[in-house]
């Protein structure tokens, strides 16, 4: 049976969801919608895998996370394989170059699993029944990204078309659009063809350094380099800094999936999928879940309001339609249907030289 390695990214900041989310403990390091933070949920998914042969995970996180990611493993008792550390943030591509330059080494037959460490999926059954539907056509040539089947017109996902059937709820991809507009969602949900980008990808280690030599050799060039010049301390794999930077900064959506001609998708039925993308998404799926800050937080006579507080208590009194976040330095109150601005908070700290909040 060909083994799958999965390859956790964990290296975004998170800004959306500030003031929890820092650069030195960025949101999936955080217990966000169940006890467990949001990379422990991803650990426990992996292993969780049923009768799959899954090695024990790779991280690539921010240099500087590693030892938020040795002790969330190791309180699950769950072995890595490495745990390979960025100098900087250089987007997707560069993690799927070095994602398949280092399984490819260590298993030239291995598939990889790509996924985020951000993303909160209720169903683990249903995710890997979803995988092991992709398997046989990325053992074969396909690159394979995971669809969401949209419960609505939504404007802050990728969308994928679907092509021509290749197998179980497998397709090849036929288009890719970047976050359509309202009516263009609409449109989209009518066709039927259509499925959210989860950002989930299945694909030979094999074949994805070979696209990646075809469609970004300069890339794959790169991040080689910054790996072959890694130093190396037990299972941290410390990218050069220098080399690494000078690697140009592109989703692998972009440089390898809307490029290659071996593109597929595969359509789980459904495995409760949230990107957890802002402050929003989190009240949406907190009413399913019990809160874990609740010891911090009383509400009376308040409703479709998340209260957060990592400390100091909070309490509400006849208020709705609220986010309210207390941190030890922050406090952030927005409307519920205004927390995509929360960006501006974030470049408006960065622009007074407050980055000591951030």
């Amino acid at each position: 049976m060909t083994k799958i390695y999965p390859v956790i990214m964990s290296g975004g900041a998170g800004t959306r969801l500030w003031p929890m989310s820092r650069k030195k403990t960025p949101k999936q390091y955080h217990s966000v919608i169940t006890h467990n933070t949001m990379f422990s949920e991803t650990l426990i998914r992996m292993h969780e895998c049923g009768n799959n042969q899954v090695a024990n995970p790779i991280v690539i996180c921010a240099n500087g996370h590693q030892d938020l990611v040795k002790a969330q493993s190791q309180a699950l008792d769950i072995e890595l394989t490495a745990v390979i550390l960025e100098p900087c943030a250089r987007n997707t591509a560069a993690v799927g170059a070095i994602a398949a330059a280092y399984v490819r080494n260590l298993d030239p037959n291995g598939l990889i699993l790509l996924l985020p460490a951000d993303h909160h999926i209720e169903d683990n059954r249903a995710f890997w029944q979803t995988i092991e539907k992709g398997v046989p056509h990325a053992q074969e040539k396909y690159l394979v990204t995971l669809g969401i089947q949209p419960s609505g017109p939504e404007t802050g996902f990728g969308y994928i078309q679907k092509g021509e059937k290749i197998g179980a709820d497998t397709f090849k991809i036929k288009s890719f659009t970047e976050k359509p507009n309202i009516e263009i969602a609409k449109s989209y949900l009518r066709t039927q063809e259509y499925f959210w980008n989860a950002g989930i990808f299945l694909f030979s280690a094999e074949r994805a350094f070979n696209e990646f030599s075809l469609h970004a050799p300069d890339i794959l060039d790169q991040s080689l380099s910054a790996l072959h010049a890694a130093k190396i301390d037990g299972i941290c794999v410390f990218l050069d800094n220098e080399l690494f930077s000078n690697c140009r900064s592109d989703s692998i959506d972009y440089a390898i999936m809307e490029q290659t001609k071996y593109a597929a998708i595969v359509a789980p039925v459904n495995i409760g999928w949230n990107d957890i993308g802002s402050w929003t998404a989190i009240n949406e799926l907190t009413q399913k879940y019990e809160n874990p800050a609740n010891e911090n937080v009383k509400m009376i006579n308040t409703s479709n309001t998340l209260v957060r507080s990592d400390g100091t208590f909070v309490a509400t009194i006849g208020i709705k339609d609220l986010i309210i976040v207390a941190t030890e330095d922050a406090v952030l109150v927005s409307h519920i249907n205004s927390t995509q601005d929360v960006k501006k908070i974030t470049q408006h700290l960065k622009n007074t030289g407050k980055e000591e909040l951030l």
